[in-house]
């Protein structure tokens, strides 16, 4: 968490992106609801990804928002997936996340906000998560509450 020169837009950005990992893979609990064909996510994708993050963030001056989501959505996870439906989802979830306010305490899903990185080590990521991460629902997922 600590390497990178822009350490609070690193962070934020990472814990974005883990959470967004964790909504794709939890969307294969609802079957055919919540993607249309079972596809091969893995922890190396979000490996992968942090490391694009870095980069980008070294690289860039400015955090390059489009970019992240486009190599997220359209290569790293996106190289996944098949289905024009599937995509739509995958790329929705992206423009939700993957943008300037998550640095300012929006909520990632419902009832569920960023918390501020410039005041958050690892162990207070992991503190926050186990206290305030909601029960998983349908609605988490962006799914109707009956699925």
């Amino acid at each position: 968490l600590n390497k990178s020169t822009k350490k609070a837009d690193f962070k934020g950005l990472l814990f974005a992106l883990c959470m967004f990992h964790s909504l794709v893979l939890g969307r294969r609990k609802f079957g055919s609801q919540g993607w249309s064909r079972h596809y091969s996510f893995n922890d190396g994708d979000l490996t992968i990804c942090a490391d694009v993050l870095y980069n980008y963030l070294e690289r860039y001056e400015e955090v390059p928002y489009a970019d992240l989501r486009y190599l997220y959505g359209e290569i790293m996870y996106g190289g996944h997936i098949t289905d024009d439906w599937d995509r739509r989802t995958n790329a929705t979830y992206l423009k939700t996340l993957i943008r300037p306010e998550l640095l300012s305490g929006m909520n990632l899903v419902p009832n569920f906000k960023s918390p501020d990185p410039a005041k958050f080590d690892h162990s207070a990521y992991s503190k926050y998560i186990e206290e305030k991460l909601p029960q998983e629902s349908p609605q988490m997922f962006g799914l109707h509450p009956n699925a």
